[in-house]
């Protein structure tokens, strides 16, 4: 019977091989991890903010709910409670928006693409028949 290490024979495995790793690729690696990091970290803050300005303003709409004298009092304050919600909401996912965009730009870790001429594609013209 083959036990499980005789199967396998033992030889160094260097992960390096797998892959070409070398410094320009983990420092690649380091700036994407980074911006990573930065990003999710703004977002993070960002959204906290947004949720304790709507706990603070659901807190004031359920106050003056339970003020309230007649339906249509209630009315009135639902409507404009929905209408600050859904104004709330498009702003807040603009800003998500416009913060995606800036970290696509300032994270974008791509090499500008320098094109030699050596190394540049022609393509060529068309000419009608």
């Amino acid at each position: 019977m083959i036990n499980q290490n005789e199967f396998f024979p033992s030889f160094p495995v260097d992960v390096r091989a797998l892959w070409d790793i070398n410094g320009k690729s983990l420092e690649y690696a380091e700036k994407a991890y980074r911006a990573w990091l930065d990003a999710a970290g703004e977002m993070q803050t960002e959204a906290i903010a947004f949720f304790n300005e709507r706990l603070a303003k659901d807190s004031e709409a359920i106050t003056r709910l339970g003020r309230c004298r007649s339906p249509a009092e209630v009315l009135s304050v639902q409507a404009e409670y929905a209408g600050h919600v859904f104004a709330d909401l498009v702003n807040e996912s603009q800003k998500i928006a416009a913060s995606f965009g800036r970290f696509a730009r300032a994270g974008a870790l791509t090499e500008p693409a320098t094109e030699s001429k050596e190394t540049s594609v022609r393509r060529p013209t068309h000419r009608p028949h």
